[in-house]
């Protein structure tokens, strides 16, 4: 569309007839006084074929008792999915493999009860505890230790009761 003299246009194009908006009511109001619109409709523009409610049941059941097989488009496919858990395994893979700390737990934040209660409640002899530790624990090894006899005293003072010492 040309935008050329758009602002010289004397005229809209359209025409109504004279005294046409004066006297648009007073014609209306006539008009719908003297006839009545459901006699004047010859044809109402709808045509149904002949005997078509009559038959209508017949051609349904027939429809419905031959069903097409439709196509099932699945979602997800398998191939898909072992793509997809596949990258998700190696990708962890790779987070493990590199993310490689090389740290040993420490076990300084464990404390002596947990140990002690491990050890009462999975019913260890007297021989599995010795078996467990080293031939470097002999009487020697503790003989020759110097210990200072005020140390001792005061861990005697401070850890031990009475009971400990008290034979039955």
């Amino acid at each position: 569309m040309k935008n050329k003299k758009l602002n010289s246009i004397q005229s809209a194009g359209f025409k109504i007839p004279d005294d046409y908006l004066e006297t648009f009511d007073a014609l209306l109001l006539n008009k719908l006084k003297n006839t009545n619109p459901i006699q004047e409709t010859k044809n109402s523009g709808f045509k149904v074929p002949e005997h078509y409610f009559e038959t209508f049941d017949d051609r349904l059941a027939k429809a419905l008792d031959s069903e097409k097989e439709v196509k099932v488009i699945p979602l997800l496919s398998w191939k898909k999915l072992a793509y997809v858990s596949g990258l998700a395994a190696s990708i962890i893979l790779m987070v493990g493999l590199f993310n490689n700390n090389n740290s040993t737990p420490d076990f300084g934040d464990l404390e002596t009860v947990i140990i002690e209660n491990y050890i009462v409640d999975e019913d260890f002899s007297n021989e599995d505890i010795g078996s467990l530790l080293s031939d470097d624990l002999t009487l020697n090894n503790f003989m020759d230790s110097h210990l200072i006899d005020s140390n001792l005293e005061d861990y005697i003072l401070n850890n031990a009761s009475v009971e400990d010492y008290l034979k039955e």
